[in-house]
């Protein structure tokens, strides 16, 4: 294992800095950076500010206590990392996010499966073989937009920022309210999740082989971070390098720290040429953006009842019986979807900041074996917890109708819990008590609402056509 100074000397390497310092740079934008996943602020003067990869004393600091670098998918303008976080909630975070978005790395996490291990000649293969895939596919449209890096358990595809300027040109500044920056970023990352569901479906027939092998994550939103290029992998003596995006090889020697200075030399091309993305825009992409545009109007033609906690209520012990028990459960099984959902579902009401949820969701997913795909974006701040009477129910029917999770037996109810509603009412003493003193009425079928209308899909061609991106 690299020890603390072998880790720092890596980082301060001239080639190696410099690499990370300029990919975090775009003009007047920049990436903001993660140390160890789990920090993203510093603390002058008593402020909460966001950490920037492109400032020489961030990074520095940052280096400093960090085995493993992160950096986000999003380029933001310079003034998100004036904003103090002291008092923003942790749900308002996503909507800064995207408003201060002003380009976006499209990036596929191509990972193992759980349990399986990268050095395993045939799990080695089936990274390799789905990268190429993904590569080949994407440069038919994008021939130099393309960059894959080794990430040290699997293998990152990114697609230049640069590809979708013509979006970001029609809608970055749009005045209509309907085409709003923050509605058409999340339509962008939307359809980059259904493109990579579509060609890993597609990869998944001509090479059937490598089911249950080898997964692609659909996890590009608001904030999405990978590894830094050159960054160490955070268990293994691995640094990312950069891959042949015509040829994909991992080969862990060179990947090893310290790095040769030929790996170290790669990173000065790495991420400097770009294509038009005009034909990749309006033809390989297009049919998921509708499929994208739609969904988000759907969501649009109602006001969500959601309920969040403002201050987070990251404390387990404080969390209701089922809940804690349930986020300790060493296996599940069947009924795994709905449990995973209903613990999105609470993460999201209890006001946990979105990549700490998504580090505890994929935590508990991993230690399950259980399929993840879209259930975390699709319930978190999206979807209110299910109520006890619900969740302990004898309806064994599957996800979505069913929602109990009464079979895992994590249901050991105290004293607090026969006054509580929900689990969310457990842990916010403010909501219950408002809850409490609150004529309530029956629920309406919100999916009655939702039905999409019969002009939907005309609409969201006028809107992703005519004079194109």
């Amino acid at each position: 294992m690299l020890t603390r100074q072998q880790i720092k000397a890596h980082y301060r390497t001239p080639g190696i800095r410099d690499t990370i310092m300029r990919v975090s740079t775009d003009g007047g934008s920049y990436r903001a950076g993660n140390w160890d996943f789990a920090n993203w602020y510093k603390y002058p003067n008593g402020k909460k500010l966001k950490l920037c990869l492109a400032n020489r004393v961030d990074y520095t600091n940052m280096i400093m206590k960090c085995r493993t670098l992160y950096w986000t998918l999003n380029y933001f303008d310079p003034e998100i990392f004036k904003l103090d976080y002291t008092n923003i909630r942790s749900d308002e975070s996503p909507t800064i996010s995207r408003l201060h978005t002003v380009g976006y790395t499209f990036g596929i996490d191509i990972d193992r499966e759980h349990g399986k291990d990268i050095h395993d000649p045939d799990v080695k293969k089936a990274v390799e073989d789905i990268a190429q895939y993904f590569s080949d596919r994407l440069r038919e449209y994008l021939p130099n937009s393309v960059y894959c890096l080794y990430s040290g358990g699997g293998i990152y595809i990114m697609v230049h920022h640069k590809v979708f300027s013509p979006y970001y040109k029609r809608f970055l500044s749009n005045p209509d309210p309907d085409l709003s920056w923050e509605k058409m970023l999340c339509v962008l990352v939307d359809a980059f999740d259904y493109l990579i569901e579509d060609m890993r479906d597609e990869f998944f027939k001509l090479h059937p082989e490598h089911i249950g092998k080898v997964k692609p994550d659909q996890l590009n939103n608001s904030q999405r971070v990978f590894k830094t290029i050159f960054s160490i992998h955070k268990s293994l003596d691995y640094a990312v390098i950069p891959l042949d995006p015509e040829n994909i090889h991992i080969d862990f020697e060179k990947a090893t720290v310290p790095l040769k200075p030929e790996v170290i030399e790669a990173g000065k091309k790495w991420y400097t040429k770009y294509d038009d993305g005009g034909d990749f825009l309006n033809k390989m992409l297009k049919p998921f953006l509708e499929k994208a545009y739609n969904k988000k109007e759907a969501s649009y033609k109602y006001k969500s009842d959601f309920k969040a906690s403002s201050i987070p209520i990251d404390d387990i012990e404080k969390w209701p019986p089922c809940m804690r028990n349930l986020y300790n459960l060493p296996a599940c099984g069947e009924g795994a979807t709905r449990a995973l959902s209903a613990f999105a579902s609470f993460l999201g009401q209890i006001g946990i900041e979105e990549n700490q949820a998504r580090a505890m969701f994929d935590e508990l997913a991993d230690r399950w074996g259980a399929r993840k795909e879209n259930i975390f974006d699709n319930y978190f701040r999206k979807m209110k917890v299910p109520t006890c009477r619900r969740l302990i129910s004898d309806d064994n029917r599957g996800f979505p109708k069913g929602v109990s999770i009464k079979r895992l037996g994590v249901c050991k109810p105290d004293m607090r819990c026969l006054d509580s509603p929900s689990p969310y009412y457990y842990v916010d003493k403010k909501a219950k008590l408002k809850w409490s003193t609150t004529p309530h009425k029956r629920t309406v079928d919100k999916t009655k609402k939702l039905g999409a209308s019969k002009g939907s899909e005309e609409e969201a061609a006028s809107v992703l056509k005519g004079e194109g991106f």
